[in-house]
């Protein structure tokens, strides 16, 4: 939380603060810890956070589902205003305090890979037993064709 009784119009005031931000079930990472430094500049009628931001973010590799650990940085630029319900891409703040965890959420999440490989050439899972083909080749003979697509197939055969 960040007092902002004292900061005034054109004035800007250093920013460093290490945030946790709880991750959404459905992300694929843990909960992460965010180093934030930057400034919080005064305006008229509301205050600016322009950050840098980084974490450390684990996820899962989605073709083999092995945990991957990832250096993330990312920039930071928020217009906060004092109302109940901000207008547009705003944030709200009320009783001279503003906390930044709605900032850094949203900048995180915007930040985060769609797709996190533990590296390029990751061969994923065998789509017949589920063995992980990084570590070592499965035994399982021949491919499964979905029947309902047979006929299909077929027609790229010829």
């Amino acid at each position: 939380m960040i007092d902002v009784r004292k900061i005034q119009p054109n004035e800007s005031v250093p920013v460093k603060a290490t945030v946790e931000v709880a991750m959404p079930q459905g992300f694929g990472a843990v909960d992460t810890l965010v180093a934030v430094k930057g400034r919080l500049i005064g305006r008229r009628d509301s205050f600016i956070l322009d950050a840098g931001a980084s974490c450390r973010l684990e996820t899962t590799c989605c073709r083999c589902l092995r945990s991957v650990e990832q250096r993330l940085s990312f920039h930071i630029t928020e217009n906060f205003v004092e109302t109940e319900t901000p207008i547009g891409e705003d944030i709200g703040f009320s009783d001279k305090t503003i906390d930044i965890l709605p900032a850094v959420q949203r900048n995180l999440f915007l930040s985060i890979p769609m797709k996190s490989l533990c590296d390029e050439d990751c061969a994923g899972l065998c789509k017949q037993c589920g063995a992980n083909l990084n570590d070592n080749e499965c035994k399982c003979e021949g491919e499964v064709v979905n029947e309902q697509f047979r006929d299909l197939l077929q027609m790229f055969e010829d």
